[in-house]
């Protein structure tokens, strides 16, 4: 009888550090993965600051062709894109609620800055020279982590109402999301936000 509570005191001490390490574990978009940085690695680059959502693309050694999607419940606002190729394009669509891409890349970005308004929830299908591009290829935040597949969705904690064909869905901090940027905003061609005027790019 002692010896069943002691196995059962185990398993439960067990089964609360196993809980409180998934709960205390968030991933960040915060801070620019460093492989961008080094700009020695082909793939996509996501992250997010005040200035708002960018994703990049880099190619090394050869030219490759990235193409996909992004889709929002809210609205996409200030899109500022860097397409070099000459059939390159990113289009959005009337509800400014989707945005598809193609952009060509050779040792140097090419990518999309953008805004949300409104959105709980942007998912994103990606793609590498007409095929889906290896999750591994894929560079989050500062810590660089990886989504599980191609496809995927940064929602806000507790909320349900992402699409349900997505293959993986990531709870993000909710410390850190989109309405958070708007708290300053200030003009910007291509509707308010924070770039102003002389956009980088």
């Amino acid at each position: 009888m002692k010896k069943g509570r002691i196995i059962t005191f185990i398993l439960l001490i067990i089964f609360c550090f196993t809980s409180y390490a998934f709960a205390a574990y968030s991933p960040r978009l915060d801070g620019k993965p460093e492989q961008l940085i080094d700009k020695n690695t082909t793939g996509y680059f996501l992250w997010q600051d005040r200035k708002g959502l960018h994703i990049r693309a880099i190619a090394t050694g050869t030219p490759h062709v990235f193409s996909g999607s992004i889709k929002t419940d809210g609205d996409f606002v200030d899109i500022f894109s860097k397409a070099p190729g000459a059939d390159d394009y990113s289009n959005v669509n009337n509800d400014n609620d989707k945005i598809t891409f193609q952009l060509t890349a050779l040792n140097q970005e090419a990518g999309i800055d953008l805004h949300v308004n409104g959105g709980t929830y942007v998912t994103f299908n990606l793609s590498i020279d007409g095929q889906d591009i290896d999750p591994n290829q894929i560079f989050i935040g500062g810590d660089s982590w990886h989504p599980a597949s191609h496809k995927f969705t940064f929602s806000q904690r507790n909320h349900h109402g992402y699409p349900d064909d997505d293959r993986t869905v990531i709870f993000v901090d909710p410390g850190f999301w989109w309405p958070f940027l708007w708290l300053d905003p200030g003009p910007g061609p291509g509707g308010p936000g924070p770039h102003g005027p002389h956009h980088p790019w």
